[in-house]
């Protein structure tokens, strides 16, 4: 069992040499347990690269955190960084989610920047680039024949 309480002060080392050591020997000993820790928490398991990311920046927090921890035992050390590691990873999941993409139009409209086949029912009524798609009984939309109307009238400009 390792020693994780704060090496006793020498004349050779100063405290942040002590908090180094004790740093160096978490890390040694935690490491593995704390990135299967933070791999059974990934959705996608196979994804080793953010595994590895969100066990780097737990033990970043780890050592920036260090001077604050009071844990003298194995496992009382273990449980602290174990702690951090679990709400490393629900803040990194929590700020995804709120960056996800989702679509916003699921009808049968096409706003592409690219060329469509005309002879697939679709067609550039203006030199805006703005397309449209015929809808499933070939007759186009009333209200998009309008925007459509209104935008030949200004010369493609809204």
């Amino acid at each position: 069992m390792a020693e994780f309480a704060m090496p006793a002060a020498t004349t050779a080392m100063t405290p942040a040499q002590q908090l180094n050591e004790r740093f160096a020997t978490i890390y040694a000993t935690h490491l593995p347990r704390i990135t299967a820790l933070v791999g059974s928490r990934i959705i996608n398991a196979e994804d080793k690269h953010l595994t590895d990311d969100l066990t780097a920046e737990a033990f970043t927090q780890v050592w920036l955190h260090l001077h604050k921890c009071e844990a003298t035992t194995d496992a009382k050390v273990f449980s602290w960084v174990a702690t951090i590691a679990r709400r490393t990873v629900a803040h990194h999941f929590r700020t995804k989610k709120n960056l996800m993409e989702r679509p916003t139009d699921l009808g049968t409209w096409q706003y592409a920047n690219r060329p469509l086949d005309a002879a697939g029912a679709y067609y550039t009524p203006s030199a805006s680039g703005f397309r449209t798609a015929a809808i499933s009984n070939g007759d186009s939309d009333p209200d998009m024949d309008e925007a459509l109307r209104r935008a030949r009238q200004n010369g493609g400009a809204q």
